[in-house]
């Protein structure tokens, strides 16, 4: 057992440590929004590398002619102002900059269930309100969405696409029924004139068979 006055010895004749102050850093979320282009999240995260930050989660799609990307980010604390500029500075892109007042490694909620939903029918307004306003009733959170727009192959009308991924937190709430949600969309669907399914995933991670389709 070492004493007090061991220690006390023992670190003097140890050389002289030198000290490091180490830079506090700040967890932030990038939106960008703006004409697409080749190169745009190579400049983005080129950005932020070159602030000495790290690049976390990301979320990236196309627009139309537009280009829009998520990104959380952890940059040294004195970089942000720099970080900013040059961010806002990017030619024909907006970007804006949010603390995470969370943090980028905050814990995940385990889900207790997951389900892709559809849509396929006639345009009409307020018809992706409707959907989304039913799964948030029927408890479940939109984790990913799709929805676009082309002629159908007979008649020449616009036919509207919405596709995604719902999901419910666990524990799952009492009464959670996953049959009648999926009664309850059908219905719905029925009543907007388009078809709608809601279907459970059965993949773990959910990410590489939403994307193909």
């Amino acid at each position: 057992m070492f004493t007090a006055r061991t220690l006390s010895r023992n670190w003097q004749r140890q050389p002289a440590l030198k000290r490091v102050w180490l830079s506090s850093s700040t967890d932030l979320i990038i939106n960008a929004v703006g004409k697409d282009r080749l190169g745009i999240v190579s400049d983005i995260t080129g950005i932020v590398i070159d602030a000495g930050g790290n690049v976390g989660d990301s979320q990236a799609a196309k627009l139309g002619p537009h280009f829009s990307l998520m990104m959380m980010v952890s940059v040294p604390t004195e970089e942000l102002t720099s970080l900013q500029s040059r961010l806002q500075s990017m030619p024909d892109m907006n970007a804006t900059v949010f603390e995470s007042k969370l943090g980028s490694s905050q814990f995940t909620p385990q889900i207790g269930y997951s389900a892709y939903f559809t849509l396929e029918g006639a345009d009409h307004p307020g018809i992706v309100h409707k959907i989304t306003a039913a799964l948030a009733k029927a408890g479940l959170s939109i984790d990913k969405m799709e929805t676009d727009q082309e002629i159908a192959p007979y008649g020449g009308s616009m036919l509207f696409k919405m596709r995604g991924v719902a999901t419910a937190a666990a524990p799952l709430a009492a009464g959670f029924d996953a049959h009648k949600i999926k009664q309850e969309m059908e219905e719905l669907g029925d009543t907007l004139n388009c078809e709608v399914s809601l279907t459970d995933v059965v993949d773990d991670r959910y990410d590489s068979s939403f994307y193909a389709g």
